[in-house]
């Protein structure tokens, strides 16, 4: 992997799951990748670094995937909002970002192939 400089900006990348890749695309990109496991790490992340976007893979157990969306953008409310998703993603899934959209209209909801090209 790429080395991280500490003086680039932050992106929060929010996965239960191996997220080596997505890492590595933001890492490519020139920004300095926080990783953190579940929604409620995530928060407890946003509270005390400056942070520039939230990408949310797979948000655990404790918070949903809207919950921790909607709680990330009221502490940072300047903050980026991207939800990596797969090509069809399952109803639940799919009816949160639908929830998170209408409550934060600016968020992306975007497949990995689709951000390597948004960045």
């Amino acid at each position: 992997m790429s080395e991280q400089k500490p003086g680039a900006p932050k992106v929060l990348v929010v996965g239960s799951r191996a997220c080596a890749p997505v890492e590595e695309l933001f890492v490519r990109a020139g920004y300095y990748v926080v990783m953190v496991d579940d929604g409620v790490a995530a928060v407890k992340r946003a509270r005390h670094e400056s942070l520039r976007a939230a990408v949310l893979i797979s948000i655990g157990r404790g918070m949903d995937l809207a919950e921790t969306a909607l709680t990330l953008r009221d502490i940072v409310p300047s903050l980026e909002i991207i939800i990596l998703t797969d090509r069809k993603p399952v109803e639940e899934t799919a009816a949160q970002a639908d929830a998170v959209l209408r409550a934060i209209p600016k968020a992306k909801i975007l497949t990995q192939s689709e951000l390597n090209s948004y960045l």
